[in-house]
């Protein structure tokens, strides 16, 4: 808009420039045929009466100037010429009929308009050329130009106002449908509607319905995702109890196998309830992190048969963490596994509060995870070491829980053990 004001506003001055020269010439044009009508030829020579129809040629200093010239020089002068007469007039070359009008800068009257016409005379079989020239000064001309552009610029400005005042009205009442279609998003996300309304303007209808296109897959897939787990939780039922059967009919397996198979029905039943509820996380109780990290301590030494000291807990008594336990016992549960399954013989859990956030460090003695490779191994499917056995989903579902609860993790070189180092925050917990 800037651009195209300027651009009109120089365009509107130029023209006006244009129109004012043009009068001044018609104006210096009248002024001349006065002259013409008054010039008598005395002895062979133009004269003029002392008194023209136009005072202003009489008047010193009016603005209005004229002189006579022939081949022999300056003949007349008007008795308003006051300054000295230019030294030199060009009337070498008078040709009859012919008319310059230029508009002079540096005159002693500094700007000035010029209008010149040839004329001939014929007395007695001879011909007498005649030069006339008539000066008005810019006065008149540079004070209507500036009463135009300040006149143009309260009209541009006022039309700049406007335009930008009837900017906003259009961008306000085009954008209601944009802020429609966030709201209806934000009940989307709030699982208030499941789709989104037809009630949108032809410009963003495509939108709408690809949008729509994309929540029906998606419920599609969640469905199925859904069915998947459900079938998957009834296929492991049947298996778990027939083992739980077994072992119930010996008591010292029985003992050995209760709590993994305890564990196993819990993961089953919680994968299934967090598949049914979107996997909203619940963030109404508090978790005391310690005790949670010697429960999965004390299963990963019967597993990979490693005694109490090779673990380093230091975890304060009151590290509490908002959310579902099923939750932290998975993250914990796969880290310290990875921890164990990795490193050699030593790992290190280790908790301080920073500001409103509890950092946690789990390391191991390992050989560490390469630059290259720690971004890569939290992708779903992605693992750093396929020797052994695994789906690569541990560390990816350990970041989904992270996230899902406003946290963080880096995976780092172990400062102590020379491993690796995961680096985990989660927002602090009122106990």
């Amino acid at each position: 808009m800037p651009v195209i004001l300027g651009v009109s506003g120089y365009m509107l001055d130029q023209a006006f420039q244009r129109s004012l020269s043009t009068a001044e010439k018609y104006r210096l044009n009248s002024q001349m045929y006065l002259l013409l009508g008054a010039i008598e030829i005395v002895d062979g020579q133009p004269t003029l009466p002392e008194q023209l129809d136009d005072p202003d040629f009489s008047r010193p200093s009016s603005g209005l100037y004229g002189w006579v010239y022939t081949n022999d020089g300056l003949q007349w002068q008007s008795p308003s010429v006051l300054f000295p007469t230019p030294q030199k007039f060009d009337t070498s070359n008078i040709k009859a009929g012919e008319q310059k009008f230029n508009n002079l800068l540096g005159t002693p009257l500094g700007r000035a308009f010029s209008l010149s016409f040839d004329v001939e005379y014929e007395i007695a079989g001879e011909v007498l050329p005649i030069r006339l020239i008539v000066w008005h000064d810019s006065s008149i001309w540079s004070a209507e130009l500036v009463s135009y552009r300040q006149q143009l610029g309260q009209w541009l400005g006022s039309l700049g106002i406007f335009i930008i005042l009837a900017q906003l009205l259009i961008m306000k009442w085009g954008l209601q449908p944009l802020k429609h279609l966030k709201s209806d998003l934000d009940n989307l996300d709030e699982n208030i509607y499941t789709q989104l309304a037809d009630n949108y303007p032809a410009e963003i209808k495509p939108v709408t319905r690809s949008l729509n296109q994309v929540l029906a897959n998606q419920q599609q897939q969640s469905e199925r995702y859904k069915n998947t787990l459900g079938d998957l939780a009834h296929s492991l039922k049947t298996p778990l109890a027939v083992i739980s059967g077994y072992a119930q009919q010996d008591p010292e397996l029985q003992a050995k196998l209760s709590d993994p198979l305890r564990r196993m029905d819990e993961i089953v039943n919680h994968q299934l309830n967090r598949a049914s509820l979107g996997a909203k996380v619940n963030v109404n109780q508090s978790i005391e992190l310690k005790p949670l990290c010697k429960r999965i301590i004390n299963a990963l030494t019967k597993v990979y048969g490693r005694e109490d000291r090779d673990f380093s807990l230091l975890v304060p008594a009151n590290c509490f963490l908002h959310g579902d336990e099923s939750d932290f016992m998975e993250l914990m549960g796969n880290l310290l596994d990875n921890a164990c399954k990795y490193g050699k013989r030593q790992v290190f859990i280790e908790v301080e509060e920073n500001d409103a956030n509890w950092i946690i460090r789990i390391e191991d003695d390992g050989p560490g995870v390469a630059g290259n490779r720690r971004n890569s191994i939290l992708q779903r499917g992605q693992r750093a070491d396929t020797a052994n056995k695994g789906q690569g989903i541990g560390l990816a579902v350990v970041i989904d829980i992270i996230s899902a609860y406003g946290g963080s993790m880096d995976v780092e070189r172990s400062q102590v053990l020379g491993g690796a180092s995961f680096v985990i925050s989660l927002p602090i917990a009122t106990a």
